[in-house]
């Protein structure tokens, strides 16, 4: 069985809920679509990870993630996510696979990271972190988290939302992304998919719960935090998304 704890810090915000709503369908639409998956892989790939390591997923949701890293390395797993629908997925999923012994799951905000100093070798997040409208403290507390020499690795959507609702070139380049983003999701994950990308994309626009900045911005927080190492990576063939690297360093 997994060990599932509540952190009771996590707000019931507006992402709490569109996360909660959309649970039961997440693995069936986004867990479709073939960039989505291909990011998962690149971040697992980029992350180095190996046997023992200990590793904390960031915005778990139904394991996606986690799995693919369960199935890279003998490696443990935190997972974190402030959807109680999410995770009671995952967690069916950890107790139909009898994972429990190597993932542990706990009802948290990105936010909030209760967790000791150096205590991660790796600590990743896919489309998650995003939705933060205060994003360096997090950043910071990730630093602090991970151990001397362990790796940050974050894979997200490149688009800068920034600015003002009313900024046509704003607009301009939200559309952009969100004309390919509906492509993929038609094509991949079939109309289902593509109702809640579209409706997903509205957040977007609005910054209605999407609060995306671009990767160079991502950069600079991570440098800002303490990071001693940065390196950005594409995602091939898919343009408005990259991972990111970031190295803390050796005492």
């Amino acid at each position: 069985m997994t060990k599932s704890e509540r952190h009771t810090g996590a707000d019931n915000n507006i992402t709490t809920e569109w996360f909660k709503e959309w649970s039961n369908e997440y693995d069936s639409t986004l867990g479709k679509v073939k960039r989505h998956q291909e990011l998962l892989d690149l971040v697992v790939k980029l992350s180095g990870v190996k046997d023992n390591d200990t590793v904390l997923d960031i915005g778990c949701g139904t394991g996606l993630l986690s799995l693919k890293f369960l199935d890279k390395a003998r490696c443990k797993v935190f997972g974190i996510d402030s959807s109680e629908n999410m995770l009671a997925i995952f967690n069916r999923k950890i107790e139909k696979l009898s994972l429990g012994k190597r993932i542990t799951t706990r009802l948290e905000d990105a936010s909030s990271l209760k967790f000791q100093h150096d205590t991660f070798d790796i600590v990743a997040s896919t489309v998650t972190l995003h939705h933060l409208k205060n994003k360096y403290p997090s950043v910071k507390k990730i630093h602090d988290i991970v151990k001397p020499g362990g790796r940050f690795v974050v894979g997200d959507i490149n688009v800068d939302t920034t600015g003002k609702l009313t900024d046509v070139t704003r607009l301009k380049r939200l559309m952009a992304f969100l004309t390919d983003e509906l492509t993929f999701a038609l094509k991949d994950g079939g109309v289902d998919a593509f109702k809640r990308m579209y409706d997903n994309g509205k957040k977007h626009i609005l910054n209605d719960g999407e609060y995306c900045i671009s990767f160079a911005q991502w950069a600079a927080l991570c440098k800002r935090a303490g990071f001693a190492k940065v390196t950005i990576y594409p995602l091939p063939k898919f343009k408005w998304f990259k991972v990111l690297v970031a190295q803390k360093a050796v005492k």
